[in-house]
């Protein structure tokens, strides 16, 4: 195949000519002797069909490859998308595991430059992509906490306002029952009891409120930590890795060109 035309490509601008199928010629009545002479003898040669035009090709009828090209380079964009660093590694150590080790230097491997440098490039280039990867779960973690603290500052605000209404109603209920003749002393007992209902009311909001501000900063505190370590012991393993690799790199001596000895 042509190096100018992609794999599976198809030349079908010059279609082979449809052979043409050959024309029935309609019976003619004619008279017995007429009939008789006009029989073929055996050795007559059959008239050649005559040439006809080639058929016209549909080119809208060809699929498109371009299509199919396009969908393959979206799936291999997609498989490397899920290409994590772990897998590059884990080749880079499949690489120095099968390599062949030197006769005088059994620590001493021999690996493909191009395939390992082409790994590395990988590596660096997936790297970015799986630190992103983490700080945008720290910065979303980070999110969850702030909208969290919101609900929790309007929860308490509400339940501040909603105490503060109940203690103004009570006093206000407290004095017209004061102002009132003969009923001074039930006034007093009422606005009391009004009073610590109020306070009562005020209180166990309070609290509830404080308890669930706690109880979900402390979950998320804890999902926080947790992204922390894991990245952490991401970063830290992938250094380790590195350093791992680093060392285990070939390292050519003369042993390795007797011819220059």
């Amino acid at each position: 195949m042509s190096d100018e035309h992609p794999t599976g490509y198809v030349d079908l601008t010059t279609p082979d000519p449809v052979p043409a199928a050959p024309v029935e010629e309609a019976p003619v009545d004619l008279p017995p002797t007429e009939a008789t002479d006009a029989v073929p003898t055996p050795e007559a040669p059959a008239p050649a069909p005559a040439p006809t035009k080639a058929a016209a090709f549909n080119m809208d009828a060809l699929p498109d490859l371009r299509e199919t090209l396009q969908a393959d380079s979206e799936e291999n964009k997609s498989r490397a998308e899920f290409t994590t660093v772990y897998d590059v590694i884990d080749r880079l150590e499949s690489m120095l595991d099968e390599a062949k080790t030197s006769m005088f230097s059994p620590g001493t491997v021999k690996v493909d430059r191009d395939e390992f440098t082409s790994q590395l490039a990988e590596l660096k280039k997936l790297l970015p992509v799986q630190l992103e990867r983490a700080s945008a779960l720290m910065r979303e973690a980070e999110r969850r906490l702030e909208s969290a603290q919101t609900q929790a500052n309007a929860v308490v605000a509400s339940a501040q306002s909603r105490a503060a209404d109940m203690v103004r109603e009570a006093n206000e209920q407290a004095q017209f029952l004061a102002g009132q003749e003969n009923v001074t002393e039930l006034a007093r007992q009422k606005a009391r009891t009004i009073l610590e209902q109020a306070q009562a009311k005020s209180d166990h909001l309070t609290q509830g409120a404080d308890q669930y501000c706690t109880t979900v900063m402390e979950g998320l505190s804890q999902q926080l930590g947790k992204l922390t370590q894991d990245v952490q012991a991401g970063l830290n393993v992938l250094e380790e890795r590195q350093r791992s690799a680093g060392e285990q790199l070939p390292k050519l001596t003369l042993n390795d060109y007797p011819e220059a000895q």
